[in-house]
């Protein structure tokens, strides 16, 4: 990520930072946010962590200091409602197991929606919950 000389600094109060943040190098040197300009990951548009959204980000939302943007606000938000219909069906999961891994579509919705979190992340994340749905998916075949 590139900082761009002349944006609008916002000055920073590290005493805000979470404690984690607190006991970072930066704590020590860090006085102002600038606006950080990067491409997003996903879509590759042109996009800013702007020095106010720094400052909300590190010093009232507590996020670690050394959080980097890699999504545009767009990607960010597609992403975040990934994250939450995957946390719905993680959760029934939870709740009805036994009942849910014979349910087929269940199973192909979950790991579509895990595959497609893929596209947002630079990681393969749930490599192991992909591993036991493609296992149940392939049982249910088996029975039928």
């Amino acid at each position: 990520m590139k900082k761009v000389v002349g944006a609008s600094p916002v000055q920073a109060d590290p005493e805000q930072w979470s404690e984690k943040g607190k006991r970072s190098i930066s704590y020590q040197y860090t006085r102002e946010y600038v606006d950080i300009h990067y491409v997003c990951w996903r879509c590759t548009a042109a996009s800013v962590f702007t020095a106010k959204d720094q400052k909300h980000t590190f010093e009232v939302k507590k996020a670690s200091i050394d959080q980097r943007r890699i999504l545009c606000s767009t990607c960010w938000s597609e992403s975040n409602q990934l994250r939450a219909r995957l946390a719905e069906l993680t959760s029934s999961w939870a709740v009805s197991k036994k009942e849910l891994q014979r349910d087929e579509r269940f199973l192909r919705t979950w790991l579509e929606l895990l595959i497609g979190l893929e596209e947002y992340v630079p990681y393969k994340p749930d490599a192991a919950r992909k591993r036991m749905i493609l296992k149940l998916l392939a049982a249910s075949e088996k029975k039928v």
